[in-house]
């Protein structure tokens, strides 16, 4: 299949790092700029790319420069998640112009895979867009949402795996109301060859840069819709020209009259092929000379300038008024104008400042002279009061305004103040919070530590109390031991002081008794002791 192949161009307003020590690249890129864009005004440029599931997120799928890129937090809570694209999309916002080449020469699309839907919704969002091809989900690497300030549409770029399955979605799809709700609003689709950003907006060469329809702001392919050229070599969709109600241009408001004909006849009667009578009755009035006789009995819509005979051949231009409820029709030669709704000739014609309609101004020909004047006078001091009142209310508004923008000033510049006092502040706590933060840990590591040291020693401590519990009760024992044996001790010790008394006692008296008495006495003699009481056994 041979089709034009597509070039979709970002022409970025920043400078590219490789242009920042050649000044003369710099003033020529910027004239060059100027040149391309003519009219067109710089806006903020969004591309939201959503990578597939199978292929994976990957960092070199933007368009952009890298520092344009704007990586989503990662503990999103309002991550949105689709059923078949994962994760947060990769955004990268800039700012210039869109452009969209088409190369001038038909080619294979072999080797092309990417689809670009010209305008898509604004009401449609990216889940909506994701769901509106999900029967080709399988076959899509990644999808990017381009958005360049229109409120009301956006660009998208749907990349395939394969040159088959973007056939296949460009035959399915285009054409195809994205929404039934709204099935005016359809797909259109043209292949796009490469994605590419640059610092100018030259087309690429043997291509041309696809124009904005005026009137609902899509791109105009003629592959895609058909482009009709006005008279004033404006272009538009043919659709969008067949709603515009109005015969002037939407853009330049030239009006798109035909060129005049020798001979002026009813439009309706020259459809209907009817015959056409020249120098017939002169309808309303008379005296109307011979331009009218020429025309015949013709007159011309003020309002859509449709052209049709009196009411007195086939009526059309009465038909005329009953149909579209245009009120006034000039009558070609006299160049009168008939009032349909009074149903008499209008003199004087005025443009109603509210609607912007034709309206019959009070007065009629027969009016005084004076009274004339005098309205002339009063509609001038009136125009010379109003002028200085309104110059007046200008100069007013002006001062204030200026007053309003001094304050305004103020209040930022205070604004601005209280914003660095308030980020060196948090600065200043965000330090502070870091230190306190590694103190905190420390503390806890040296509270845990002795919190072991704690636990440690408790554990010794029953261990003693047990230890000493089992020693006091072998105490009580050893001193009960030791109380009966100091006992058993003490009364043993008093009996051998009584039988040492006993024996000292023997011994002095044998001895006074050997002193005293003879020898042949105590020969005979006998000494008694009595029995000693038995010894208790020591333990």
């Amino acid at each position: 299949m041979s089709v034009s192949l597509c070039v979709l161009r970002i022409e970025i307003d920043e400078d590219l790092p490789e242009m920042a020590n050649n000044l003369a690249e710099v003033e020529h890129a910027q004239e060059q700029k100027k040149k391309d864009r003519g009219a067109r005004e710089s806006k903020t440029i969004t591309v939201e790319t959503y990578a597939s599931v199978v292929s994976g997120r990957s960092s070199g799928t933007g368009i952009l420069p890298t520092s344009s890129r704007r990586s989503p937090p990662e503990a999103s809570n309002d991550r949105e998640t689709i059923s078949f694209f994962c994760g947060n999309p990769l955004v990268e916002v800039t700012k210039g112009v869109l452009h969209l080449y088409k190369e001038n020469e038909l080619k294979e699309t072999e080797e092309a895979k990417t689809l670009c839907l010209l305008s898509v919704p604004g009401a449609l969002g990216a889940a909506d867009l994701l769901a509106f091809a999900a029967a080709c989900q399988q076959d899509i690497c990644h999808v990017r949402v381009l958005r360049d300030g229109s409120p009301d549409h956006y660009m998208a770029l749907f990349t395939f795996r394969t040159y088959d399955a973007a056939r296949e979605f460009h035959t399915a799809f285009s054409g195809v109301p994205y929404s039934s709700l709204e099935p005016q609003a359809l797909c259109h689709v043209a292949w796009v060859s490469r994605v590419e950003y640059a610092r100018s907006g030259t087309p690429p060469p043997a291509h041309t840069e696809l124009p904005t329809c005026p009137v609902c702001l899509e791109r105009m392919d003629e592959s895609v819709a058909g482009v009709l050229s006005v008279q004033c070599s404006h272009s538009f969709h043919a659709d969008c020209l067949v709603r515009w109600s109005d015969a002037r241009c939407p853009v330049c408001r030239c009006a798109q009259t035909p060129e005049p004909r020798e001979r002026a006849v009813c439009l309706q009667c020259e459809i209907e092929g009817g015959p056409i009578e020249e120098g017939g009755p002169m309808g309303e009035g008379e005296g109307a000379g011979e331009a009218l006789e020429s025309y015949g009995s013709l007159w011309i819509c003020l309002i859509c300038g449709h052209v049709g005979c009196g009411r007195y051949e086939k009526g059309h231009a009465a038909k005329h008024f009953l149909a579209s409820n245009h009120t006034y029709a000039l009558q070609l030669g006299s160049n009168r104008v008939w009032d349909y709704a009074g149903d008499n000739f209008v003199h004087r014609l005025v443009q109603n400042k509210a609607d912007g309609k034709l309206v019959a101004a009070e007065g009629g020909v027969g009016s005084d002279a004076g009274c004339h004047e005098k309205l002339d006078s009063a509609q001038l001091e009136f125009t010379y009061i109003l002028t200085h009142q309104l110059d007046s209310q200008r100069a007013y508004y002006e001062e204030k305004i200026n007053r309003l923008e001094i304050e305004h000033r103020a209040t930022t510049a205070a604004g601005v103040r209280r914003a660095e006092t308030a980020e060196s502040e948090v600065s200043e706590l965000r330090l502070k919070l870091s230190i306190l933060t590694r103190e905190h840990v420390a503390v806890e590591r040296r509270m845990q530590s002795l919190a072991n040291k704690v636990t440690t020693l408790q554990t010794e401590l029953q261990e003693e109390r047990g230890l000493a519990s089992a020693l006091a009760s072998s105490h009580k024992q050893w001193q009960e031991q030791a109380r009966k044996t100091e006992e058993a001790l003490t009364k043993e010790v008093s009996e051998l002081k009584e039988e040492l008394r006993d024996v000292m006692f023997f011994v002095e008296a044998r001895t006074s008794l050997a002193a005293a008495a003879p020898a042949e006495e105590l020969a005979e003699a006998t000494v008694t002791v009595a029995p000693a009481k038995p010894r208790r056994k020591r333990r």
